[in-house]
């Protein structure tokens, strides 16, 4: 089980071919820029598919709903969302929480 709510920002997306790139450094670009700004993020991890190339997953946790809400409403978000719509072609975001979490060594 899990203590404490914690809440999770994901995306799922599905990058245009030969675009991955381009993808890459815009999406580099928002999380440093996230991570300077002090937006409450704790940390972010970026997967890629080993056989869809194209295809990425993002995820991290947050100290809040609120600081994920506040986060997607900055103009620099927004204009970075829609430089990342331009590479995609779909992109699934969401807003989750931890339902369970077992630490290395408990089992």
């Amino acid at each position: 089980m899990v203590d404490k709510e914690v809440i999770y920002a994901a995306g799922i997306w599905s990058v245009k071919q030969g675009k991955e790139e381009e993808f890459l450094k815009i999406w580099t670009d928002l999380a440093n820029w996230t991570k300077a700004n002090e937006m409450c993020s704790i940390s972010v991890v970026l997967l890629q598919d080993l056989e869809q190339k194209n295809l990425f997953m993002s995820f991290g946790p947050w100290k809040s709903l609120e600081c994920v809400q506040a986060w997607r409403q900055q103009p620099e978000f927004k204009a970075a969302f829609e430089k990342l719509k331009e590479v995609c072609d779909e992109i699934k975001s969401s807003t989750m929480k931890s339902v369970l979490n077992i630490p290395q060594g408990t089992i």
